[in-house]
């Protein structure tokens, strides 16, 4: 199979998904709820406003400095990077059947920022919080991941390509702090 046959096979799939969760899944409860998921993430703000209040506490401010590391690559790669190589056209754009719920980014869709934001910051707070931190933390990145489809701006592919930044980002920051500093002893278990 060529490239050009591999493309439209991920923009069918993706089209399915998209269109699976319009008509199934979108109700008047769910609606608002991830309307303010994925508001909450808006250029990281939620993220960046947890890691600056874990720098003010001794305690935590590794943490919170390994984290803004995180969202600093995850940016970087998916913003600068990323999406402007790949160039994207969100869902809407290509079918005219997909209605999204929020007003349209005018930026390109591939990756999800908002996906990558979560999951670069989630992948630095497992590292060091208890499991019901860590568990509060996965869920909203997915719910973050999953509203961005769910709300008919970001594609499947968009969303996993996002997480798969995010968690690489976390990997390099915590990875960068690690050669310096004994993180070992930041954790909170």
């Amino acid at each position: 199979m060529d490239m050009n046959g591999i493309m439209e096979g991920i923009y069918r799939f993706d089209h399915a998904v998209l269109l699976f969760i319009q008509e199934n899944l979108r109700s008047d409860i769910l609606t608002p709820v991830l309307k303010g998921v994925s508001m909450s993430v808006n250029i990281g703000f939620l993220w960046v406003a947890v890691s600056i209040i874990l720098l003010c506490f001794k305690k935590t401010r590794m943490i919170g400095a390994v984290s803004l590391c995180a969202l600093t690559i995850g940016l970087l790669f998916n913003n600068v990077v990323v999406k402007s190589l790949v160039g994207r056209t969100r869902p809407y754009d290509k079918y005219s059947d997909l209605i999204p719920l929020i007003k349209k980014p005018h930026d390109t869709s591939f990756a999800s920022g908002h996906t990558t934001s979560s999951f670069a910051a989630a992948g630095v707070f497992v590292r060091f919080f208890n499991k019901p931190i860590c568990a509060a933390v996965i869920v909203y990145a997915f719910l973050v991941a999953f509203s961005r489809m769910y709300l008919g701006v970001h594609y499947p592919t968009d969303v996993l390509c996002g997480c798969l930044i995010g968690v690489g980002g976390s990997i390099i920051a915590y990875e960068v702090f690690r050669r310096r500093f004994d993180l070992e002893k930041y954790k909170l278990r």
